[in-house]
């Protein structure tokens, strides 16, 4: 938002005292993770179910795909979240090649809308997956993106290992770095992604404040 910590402090103060957010407090150390109330999402006007209060085991996720939106709005680009997707059978796609007789479906984590192009879904991996269902995921990219439903997939993953698992089974799916159909970061560049667009945004609000 391009705010000082303690503006943003000050922000989510008050949006907790009026019941718009609620927060998840994380180890010591790391802060909170705040999240919309039911109330929240219906004053925001998002056409999402509210979130529960999250647990432990989901804090890193929920963090992970709360710093790609930060990295998403600080450019400017347009969004479906994890909340909105859920009732977005849209993006609701049968994993293959897995065994069992049940289906699977599988929701990617965000939408990024990029103007005049095909949105790019994106996925969060920050834990590991068996290689059967990662490369089922990344079959479903890939078919997405031929029929365009897609114009890429982009995966934010949580240290160098997940990016080289991501990216040797990805080539296994027929999808390529080269091609730009797929993009593959850690989640602490997305971070720095994020920071640093947030400061230009600031930078430019800034001189244009003074040339008025």
């Amino acid at each position: 938002m391009g705010w000082v910590p303690g503006t943003a402090r000050s922000h989510a103060a008050r949006l907790t005292r009026a019941g718009w957010v609620a927060r998840a407090a994380l180890p010591r150390g790391e802060g909170s993770l705040l999240f919309a109330t039911k109330l929240g999402v219906q004053v925001a006007e998002v056409r999402a179910p509210a979130a529960p209060d999250p647990g432990p085991t989901w804090w890193a996720h929920l963090s992970g795909c709360a710093w790609v939106a930060a990295w998403l709005t600080a450019r400017g680009r347009e969004m479906l979240g994890p909340r909105e997707l859920l009732i977005d059978d849209s993006w609701s796609g049968e994993l293959s090649g897995l065994a069992g007789p049940r289906r699977t479906m599988h929701r990617p984590d965000l939408i990024g809308v990029v103007p005049t192009r095909r949105p790019a879904a994106i996925e969060v991996e920050l834990r590991r997956k068996s290689k059967p269902r990662l490369r089922a995921i990344l079959d479903l990219h890939a078919r997405w993106i031929a029929t365009g439903r897609s114009g890429a997939c982009v995966y934010v993953c949580g240290d160098a290992a997940m990016r080289e698992l991501v990216t040797s089974q990805a080539v296994l799916a027929g999808l390529s770095l080269e091609d730009g159909g797929l993009r593959i970061e850690l989640l602490e560049t997305i971070k720095r992604l994020a920071l640093a667009a947030a400061d230009e945004t600031t930078a430019r609000a800034r001189v244009a404040g003074e040339a008025r």
